[in-house]
């Protein structure tokens, strides 16, 4: 399952591998740094639920992008940017990881898909996050928006192929989905992003059904799995495979703020799965990400956070105000 290429619909010849410059690589590499030195500076995001978590992971990450200003190698970049910087990237690469749950649910508790399983995969990331309905996990619903928001921007300005026949939505249909369901969740709430990404008015009050038809199909099918209190906790593995040395800085970054371990129990304590599985960080190859049923294993690759930070260095101020 082809997720976070942010092109799914490319030609299917295409890979981040293949489109990186190898000029380009140490700065990149000085982009990554200043994404580890942020998130070395938060705790564990699934827990935060409430609005204090979220005011105390924004100053910790203003607090670290403050006490970056004065090294040498981040001079170039402003608080204000490192900061975003960190966000986009972190949030991205967690709802990669909740929407690959999602294909691990469905496939593990063997329930029934009435649509595309990429979609399904999509709402059942998005109503996790908002779940937990902190002001971090809404950020990181905004950010997921943005990265297919820019990906379909590169797209545009790269000639990219839109292949119509693939199993994903296009990028922007996957954008409007997540704007839509936090709509459709709270139109009052999600004001700004509605009108940031110019969702028209009329589709704002449909949003509403869309999000109370995802709810409830999500609901209804993983009640039975529901974890009780006195229920043993599935064992979920966690794995942070060795890293090349161009994704030594992510892998450090994910390995530090405990990103698979905080998925992993979150829904270890939600749910009761049929069976153990794993959770993994590796070097693919390609920006990637995938359930595999047989071996039981959720793989989310390292050369995605370089792809989104590359995405971001390029795109993300001509999406941000």
């Amino acid at each position: 399952m082809k997720v976070a290429k942010r092109a799914q619909q490319k030609s299917d010849k295409a890979t981040s591998g293949d489109s990186m410059n190898r000029g380009r690589f140490w700065q990149k590499q000085m982009l990554l740094l200043p994404l580890f030195a942020l998130l070395s500076a938060v705790a564990p995001v699934c827990a935060q639920t409430a609005q204090s978590d979220s005011e105390q992971f924004q100053a910790r990450i203003d607090a670290a992008a403050l006490a970056l200003r004065d090294q040498p190698r981040f001079k170039g970049l402003s608080t204000k940017y490192r900061r975003e910087l960190a966000e986009f990237v972190a949030g991205n690469m967690l709802f990669v990881l909740l929407h690959e749950m999602g294909h691990a649910a469905m496939a593990q508790m063997r329930l029934p898909v009435l649509g595309r399983a990429e979609d399904a995969a999509d709402s059942f990331a998005v109503l996790r996050l908002m779940k937990v309905g902190s002001e971090f996990t809404d950020r990181v619903l905004a950010e997921a928006a943005r990265g297919w928001f820019l990906a379909d921007l590169r797209d545009q300005k790269t000639g990219d192929t839109v292949s119509y026949y693939d199993e994903h939505g296009l990028n922007q249909q996957r954008a409007y989905q997540i704007v839509c369901l936090m709509v459709g969740s709270d139109k009052g709430k999600f004001r700004d992003i509605a009108n940031e990404t110019k969702l028209p008015g009329a589709r704002r009050d449909r949003c509403a059904n869309d999000y109370e038809s995802a709810s409830y199909s999500w609901e209804l099918v993983l009640k039975p799995h529901v974890r009780a209190s006195d229920q043993l906790k599935t064992q979920i593995d966690v794995v942070y495979g060795e890293p090349k040395p161009r994704h030594e800085a992510a892998a450090r970054a994910f390995r530090f703020i405990r990103l698979l371990e905080t998925v992993a129990r979150y829904e270890a304590e939600s749910f009761v799965w049929p069976n153990s599985f794993a959770l993994e960080m590796q070097s693919c190859g390609v920006d990637n990400a995938h359930w595999d049923d047989a071996a039981r294993r959720l793989t989310l690759c390292y050369d995605l956070a370089v792809d989104f930070s590359e995405l971001y260095r390029i795109y993300g101020t001509r999406i941000r105000k």
